[in-house]
């Protein structure tokens, strides 16, 4: 999947501490404003007609483990094994789908019941992990109310090719690297099962409601933190490399103050790079341009 070139963190003025400390938090998921995140988890374990090729592959199963039982012992003996049990089978051929259909409801009951507590533990689980959420858009007005203080405060502009986005160990790794959120009815997950889904389902789905914000993401453990800050909601932050950001976007309610600070810390050693940009308003046809 191709990642635009730009992705854009918006956040509120208090954040310029990203750029002082270079530290960026990825936040778990029970701390999320959705409060529905990592919760589109599965209807059950298995479906019935998956339920139901399993006890099949088990009648082969059995018939293949027998075979290799059988190589075991002397070819006479073998000969008379087998012989009595195609004499068993000639008298009754369903005798192993028989004994199959015997522990079937009691295995499938147990499975519907252990479903609940499955979903708990995978849960847990996922509480385990931080996101990084970016955006592909750096003038949507809802994104700038919402999550820069209405306005006023700023984005960071990242480089999604830097291999801090990059670090993924191996191509089923679901960790250390971008990926696009994909939006879908709630009911659609809920339908499926947890055989039917792979990583990009459960970390990176929300419902389409949340579609406007073009969200790509970035998930890592919560152990692997550089700093962790106590609290009701424990804050794990991350060391961000200056070099996997771009330019700076100042907010268009912005105080002065913020511009002024931000401007001085673009002005050291190591952040030259970085460019400082405005958001403005145009009132006539609502949108928002950007100024160099």
């Amino acid at each position: 999947m191709n990642c635009p070139s730009k992705l854009f963190k918006y956040v509120i003025p208090d954040r310029i501490d990203i750029l002082n400390n270079q530290l960026i938090r990825f936040t778990q998921p029970s701390a999320l404003n959705d409060p529905f995140e990592l919760q589109l988890i599965f209807g059950d374990l298995f479906s019935e007609n998956e339920l139901n090729d399993m006890f099949e592959l088990n009648i082969k199963f059995f018939e293949e483990a027998l075979n290799k039982q059988l190589l075991r012992h002397p070819k006479k003996t073998r000969k008379k094994i087998v012989k009595q049990l195609v004499s068993q089978v000639q008298k009754n051929p369903q005798i192993l789908q028989e004994e199959i259909n015997k522990i079937a409801p009691t295995i499938k009951n147990a499975i519907y019941e252990y479903t609940p507590k499955a979903k708990q533990i995978f849960s847990d689980v996922l509480q385990t992990v931080g996101i990084l959420s970016l955006s592909e858009k750096f003038d949507h007005p809802l994104l700038w109310a919402h999550y820069a203080d209405s306005h006023k405060g700023f984005i960071i502009e990242f480089e999604p090719e830097h291999i801090f986005f990059n670090r993924r160990r191996s191509d089923k790794d679901e960790l250390f690297h971008l990926r696009k959120v994909k939006y879908i009815n709630k009911s659609s997950i809920d339908d499926m099962t947890l055989s039917e889904m792979h990583g990009d389902d459960i970390l990176a789905t929300k419902d389409i409601s949340w579609e406007y914000e073009a969200e790509w993401r970035m998930i890592v453990p919560l152990a692997s933190a550089n700093k962790t800050l106590e609290g009701p909601d424990k804050i794990h932050l991350y060391t961000v490399p200056l070099s996997s950001i771009s330019s700076i976007i100042v907010g268009a309610r912005a105080t002065s103050m913020l511009y002024e600070e931000l401007r001085a810390i673009l002005a050291l050693p190591n952040f030259e790079h970085i460019s400082l940009k405005r958001a403005k308003l145009n009132t006539v046809n609502q949108t928002i341009h950007i100024n160099e």
